[in-house]
């Protein structure tokens, strides 16, 4: 070793005294750095970067250095994250990949993948003055006259809805629109009648925020429900509550015998609402009593109570000024009403929804070229974990981890929380995703002890279907604990998984929360409206339709292919509120069940409330293999080729170009859906591109894997051809068809199993011999079925026990028929 360094350096010594060492050395002069078929998919922050690129601001100044229209276009694709017009794609990428490529020499080829502007469906400027109407009861008594009494609308007065509207609606203009709440029955009543209509008590899944009488209980482990309201007798001042059940049907209903004992009338206040019982006795909190105190006058201090739901139909309420809940309990063989802090109950709980104090993310080993795993998803409200980066799976390793957890009196603590996990894969949901438990924990996820907890793994892995989770803490008991849930991920499998709702309680605490039962009229519909919520009005509405004001008359608002979708209240009552803050979450789950033969491309537009007090607006939905909401954009991909001159220019008519040899894989994927004997199928090869076998150890293994390229826009393409060239062998006299196909899908988004394939006829003569391995070129086969499209073509490869052949393909070529 120090002879052959003792000589490198005399070499070198001699060199330096050469007038042309720079010349013959410089190796950086003489590599040639070609890229070829580099495929580049622009994430969100990128839009940011080309915006700012120095390079691209100067061009956008040239263009129009007065009125600076191209300098604001710039900026708008930072601040919108896609491009305006193909054009402007032109000129501002090559700038992109010449930051991103410093090296990049003449002839290389990028393939950008990117968002393109879309205006919107024409129809949606037909919404642009949309309001809200509810019918009253004195709507009701018009339509109804003298003929009933009924407080809704039936079959028969159908038609009167624009009379009703027309007389409701000031100054209306043309073109303007009102989502009509109202009541509906098949039901006819029969004519006359003036007898005043009994009242029951409903029970009800929102809080419409007006007030008014309820009945409030809560249903106990015995199935009986408690009133909530009265201390033992009037004339106490303080006490908790011992009542009596209280009879609720099964339609959720309790009688006006029964109910007009236990009302409670619900005021509003400044701050939130006073309670009033039956025996005129408002109810407030003391400083540290966890009973009742009541006052025939409005309490100076702590009589101000909220009222919030939860998403088990139930109601927080909740004393503002003391902090405390109303929960029914089990205490000593009786149900009695108390007003608790949550640390009565509840050592620990997070919905997760937004950063807090109570986790925090420690990362171990983050994905190549990503800046985290775990982050929280305001828009859903839930942690989610992922290292699937730009089509790859990574590895890593994170964890979020607890706040100090106090279970030093803790009896019997459990952990719930919920979890959804998709992707796995056919893989142990365990081997990925870890719930732990320390009591040595300082901030070091490595240096301190864990112990490993067993959640259900069964009922996750495959969909995005959050499942219910409990685990037993009892080991901890007396101990300050943290938990942590942990991410792991491989570069063969990166799930996905979505975290929320951790509470940490007692396992045997009887505590329950109130229900609400509204004081309703008892009328031929009162049955049959269960589940609606009641608007301020004091009527009932359980259908909602959508009106349009033209040629001088309100009429209901129809046109040819077009689908029209109003959220009316019995949606609202089965949400839980008045309003949809996130429709992402809530209307694809209602779309599917509203359309569920919709097909690829289907579009619905929404009429929906965002906040309590405005108006109505519209959104539109597609359908892609599943619903969400229609966006202002569809992706492009421009391959870009550098010229001998240092400049891109943008290949028409080449949707896909990539040799897949020398290391690059073009940017395709793969999804394995059967290993049997291997743990993989393709593999890029630097030589032979893509080559997928089965065959290992001298044994022909069962298998099927899908190679899947980029997505390919052809959005503006005209007669688009696929061409590649393949080599294969050792079929063993069995057919070429059943072992390698080329498919094409629109619909496909993350994975070939959840989407529709469509297999490219092939011509078999045109392939190779399977004698040798020789390429032949495959095609061109006609793609202009997908005009207008974005598709995904896949390479499938099967094998059996009796052949597991061995498949090359390269210089796959997606462009304009000459």
């Amino acid at each position: 070793m120090k002879k052959i360094l003792f000589i490198s350096t005399a070499l070198l010594a001699s060199l330096t005294a050469c007038e042309d060492y720079n010349d013959q050395f410089n190796l950086g002069s003489q590599i040639s750095d070609v890229k070829k078929g580099v495929a580049i998919k622009l994430a969100a922050a990128d839009y940011a970067t080309v915006a700012n690129n120095a390079t691209n601001k100067e061009i956008a100044l040239s263009k129009d250095p007065e009125k600076g229209t191209y300098v604001a276009a710039l900026e708008a694709i930072g601040k919108n994250r896609y491009f305006a017009d193909k054009t402007e794609a032109e000129w501002f990428l090559p700038a992109f990949i010449t930051e991103k490529y410093p090296q990049a020499d003449a002839g290389s080829r990028f393939s950008v993948s990117y968002n393109m502007y879309k205006a919107p469906s024409t129809y949606l400027a037909d919404f642009k003055n949309l309001k809200e109407y509810t019918l009253t009861n004195a709507d009701y008594k018009k339509i109804w006259a003298e003929t009933a009494t009924a407080t809704y609308l039936s079959p028969s007065t159908m038609k009167k809805l624009p009379e009703v509207l027309a007389g409701a609606m000031s100054n209306p203009a043309e073109g303007d629109m009102v989502a009509v709440n109202y009541a509906y029955s098949e039901f006819e009543p029969s004519a006359g009648g003036g007898s005043v209509v009994p009242m029951v008590y409903q029970k009800v899944t929102s809080f419409d925020g007006e007030g008014g009488n309820y009945v409030i209980a809560a249903k106990a482990d015995d199935g009986n429900y408690y009133p909530f309201g009265k201390l033992s007798n009037e004339g106490k001042e303080s006490a908790y509550m011992y009542p009596d059940p209280i009879t609720v049907s099964e339609s959720g209903v309790i009688s006006q015998d029964d109910g007009a004992e236990q009302v409670i009338a619900i005021e509003a206040t400044e701050n939130g609402y006073t309670l009033k019982n039956a025996w005129g006795q408002y109810l407030y909190q003391n400083a540290t009593f966890d009973g009742f105190y009541v006052s025939s006058s409005k309490p100076a201090e702590a009589g101000d109570w909220s009222i919030s739901p939860n998403s088990d139909g139930t109601f927080a309420l909740k004393n503002i000024a003391r902090n405390k809940t109303v929960k029914l309990t089990l205490y000593k063989d009786s149900y009695s009403y108390g007003c608790y802090a949550d640390s009565k109950y509840t050592y620990f709980s997070d919905p997760m929804n937004k950063e807090s104090d109570k986790f925090t993310i420690k990362d171990v080993t983050l994905p190549e070229g990503s800046k985290y795993v775990w982050k929280i998803d305001d828009s859903h409200g839930y942690y989610k974990g992922s290292a699937f980066v730009n089509n790859k799976n990574l590895v890593s390793e994170s964890y979020v981890v607890s706040s100090e957890i106090d279970l030093s009196k803790a009896t019997a603590p459990v952990l719930n929380f919920t979890l959804a996990i998709n992707f796995l894969k056919g893989n142990k949901a365990t081997d990925f995703f870890t719930v732990r438990v320390s009591s040595n924990y300082t901030g070091d996820v490595a240096g301190a002890t864990w112990t490993d907890l067993t959640y259900d793994a069964s009922k996750v892995g495959s969909s995005w279907s959050f499942t219910d989770q409990s685990i037993d803490l009892s080991q901890f008991k007396g101990q300050k604990i943290v938990i942590s849930y942990g991410y792991k991920s491989t570069d063969k499998c990166a799930p996905t998984v979505e975290l929320k709702n951790t509470l940490v309680k007692e396992k045997d605490a009887k505590y329950w929360d109130v229900c609400l039962f509204k004081e309703v009229p008892e009328n031929e519909v009162a049955a049959a409206m269960m589940r609606m919520t009641t608007r301020a009005s004091g009527a009932y509405a359980n259908t909602a339709a959508l009106y349009v004001y033209t040629n001088g008359t309100w009429a209901e608002y129809a046109k040819e292919d077009v689908n029209v979708l109003v959220a009316d209240p019995k949606f609202y009552a089965e949400i839980g509120t008045d309003y949809v803050s996130k429709p992402s979450i809530i209307f694809p789950v209602y779309l599917a069940q509203k359309f569920p033969y919709a097909v690829k491309g289907e579009q619905v537009a929404v009429v929906y409330k965002k906040t309590a007090d405005s108006n109505p607006i519209v959104e539109e939905y597609t359908f892609n293999g599943g619903w969400a909401a229609s966006t202002n954009y569809s992706t492009r991909t421009t391959i870009f080729e550098k010229a001998a001159d240092g400049t891109y220019t943008a290949q028409a008519g080449v949707y896909l170009d990539e040799a897949l040899t020398g290391g690059n894989d073009g940017g395709f994927t793969v999804q394995d859906i059967a290993l049997t004997g291997v743990s993989y199928v393709w593999k890029s090869d630097a030589s032979y591109g893509w080559k997928a076998s089965a065959f290992m150890n001298n044994t022909n293994y069962e298998t099927e894997s899908w190679l899947l390229t980029p997505a390919i826009d052809l959005s503006e393409a005209m007669t688009p051809q696929l061409s590649f060239e393949e080599a294969h062998k050792f079929l063993n006299g069995n057919p070429l068809s059943e072992y390698m196909m080329v498919k094409v899908s629109t619909n496909y988004i993350d994975d070939v199993e959840s989407c529709t394939w469509e297999t490219v006829e092939v011509d078999e003569t045109q392939w190779s011999d399977g004698q040798s391995w020789d390429f032949y070129k495959v095609g061109p086969y006609s793609l202009s079925a997908y005009v207008g499209q974005v598709i995904r073509i896949a390479f499938v490869y099967k094998s059996t026990s009796s052949a597991a052949p061995t498949w090359e393909i390269k210089n796959v070529l997606v462009n304009e028929a000459e």
